[in-house]
């Protein structure tokens, strides 16, 4: 009698060939015993080694009878995949990631075609990022080519990532909103309702929206054309069919890389067009961020209101490993765009911490909220100059703010005081600048020491704004 599995936290049921659970901070699949052997060859290619080793999977291995709570292997096999440092999911990144995950997934097929397999599932959601990197995390999601010559994954790929790709480029959607409203990717009568005129009827609107939307059945729309295409009579013929079906994609994805705007957001060039840091301000600001970050114990850095990861990268540089989250889209994805070429433990997360990224899934149990993920995940977290957005945007209190910040339980805080006197605090609260009339450094430092001690603390020159390395209490 099968053993039941009730130590496990089982986090994706949708595959018949198996599911994916979790266990203090481990993650095991379970392989479905009729898929075990294809499993084990697909380990064993060199192909599918040398991905692993370039980073486009992570790494695997069967783990039955060594594992205590693994113990039902009469309906399945077990497999323990290395859990990413801190994964970004599709509703957490921006355009120009949704880009590369779409690359990515395009160079995995083509790849698996040369030798013998496709892919099934195109779904941004198994793509995870990791220190700026993309990561395909379905091992299930391959199995043996058929002699279709059609990608049965085609039409979920127009969804994932053709459409949102679109819409970003030409409505200004960006993808992170749209994932969260729609886990399975946009229908194309959802995007045909927003993309109109012209741009309708050519690449890549016409194959990915149009055509699909006035058949009126994305079914019509799964094979290589879009309509119904032709059908292979040798394994030859369809890997060259398949092949071309990917190198036309590869196209028009192309034609949707996300280019740097033409008008910058409101935080992308921040680090230029700051007027109230003087240069010394500047250099004391990294100095104390440099050396706080440096105390023992202090390994895992989550860098809140990071903007374009200025200090994201101090930490980095010191060794660190970062998780640095922004919501304005411009300036993380200049950080992304340096981090595609850079070997830094950075990762990028477009979070809206005053709003932080919700659950989502069946019962929002297939991915948790960014606050379950990230409490107790981080050694210290890095607020530079955002306490006081945070009595602006949010109306927080201090003491809301306080225990914002200890639901995250790291033990170090490193933050920046801005004093509601400072030209930019009155200018982001306008009109209601006497809401603030009793935040002081007195009243601050009154309830952030209920909980911290004030382990360092420094004066930038400026005048109005203050340097804090603090250690929580026990």
């Amino acid at each position: 009698m099968a053993t039941r599995i009730e130590t496990l936290e089982k986090i994706s049921w949708r595959d018949p060939s198996g599911f994916v659970a979790k266990k203090d901070g481990r993650i095991f699949r379970a392989v479905s015993t009729a898929s075990i052997p294809d499993v084990q060859r697909l380990l064993e290619a060199r192909w599918y080694r040398q991905g692993v080793a370039d980073g486009w999977f992570p790494e695997s291995e069967w783990v039955a009878g060594r594992v205590p709570f693994v113990v039902d292997t009469s309906q399945f096999g077990w497999l323990e995949h290395r859990a990413l440092a801190f994964p970004c999911y599709a509703h957490e990144i921006t355009a120009l990631q949704l880009y590369d995950a779409a690359k990515l997934t395009l160079a995995i097929a083509r790849t698996a075609l040369e030798h013998g397999w496709t892919i099934k599932d195109a779904s941004a959601w198994n793509i995870l990022f990791e220190h700026g990197k993309p990561r395909f995390c379905d091992i299930l999601s391959f199995e043996r080519a058929d002699n279709s010559g059609i990608w049965i994954a085609y039409a979920q790929f127009c969804r994932h990532f053709l459409i949102p790709l679109l819409l970003y480029r030409d409505a200004g959607m960006l993808p992170s909103s749209l994932f969260v409203l729609h886990r399975d990717g946009v229908q194309p009568e959802q995007a045909r309702r927003i993309l109109g005129g012209w741009r309708a009827y050519v690449q890549p609107t016409l194959e990915a929206v149009t055509l699909p939307a006035l058949f009126g059945r994305m079914e019509q729309s799964r094979t290589s054309g879009g309509a119904q295409g032709p059908k292979a009579k040798s394994a030859e013929l369809a890997k060259f069919l398949l092949g071309r079906t990917l190198k036309r994609l590869e196209k028009l994805i192309d034609a949707l890389k996300p280019a740097a705007s033409a008008k910058p957001s409101k935080w992308e060039n921040y680090e230029a067009d700051r007027d109230h840091y003087s240069a010394p301000d500047v250099v004391v600001k990294t100095n104390f961020v440099r050396e706080a970050v440096q105390q023992p114990g202090i390994n895992t850095v989550l860098d809140l209101g990071c903007n374009a990861g200025e200090f994201s990268k101090v930490a980095a540089h010191a060794g660190k490993t970062v998780l640095a989250a922004d919501y304005d889209h411009g300036a993380l994805s200049r950080l992304y765009q340096e981090l595609r070429c850079a070997t830094l433990a950075i990762s990028p997360i477009l979070l809206d911490i005053g709003r932080p990224t919700p659950a989502v899934g069946w019962m929002n149990r297939e991915v948790e909220s960014f606050m379950v993920r990230a409490s107790g995940k981080f050694d210290c977290i890095m607020a530079l100059g955002l306490v006081h957005h945070l009595l602006v945007s949010e109306r927080a209190s201090l003491r809301m703010i306080l225990e914002f910040f200890l639901s995250l339980d790291a033990r170090f805080l490193v933050l920046e005081w801005i004093d509601p006197q400072d030209r930019r605090f009155t200018e982001i609260a306008g009109v209601n600048e006497q809401l603030y009339s009793d935040v002081s450094i007195e009243s601050f430092e009154h309830i952030f020491c209920e909980k911290y001690v004030i382990e360092k603390k420094e004066q930038i020159l400026a005048g109005n704004r203050i340097l804090y390395l603090l250690k929580r209490k026990n």
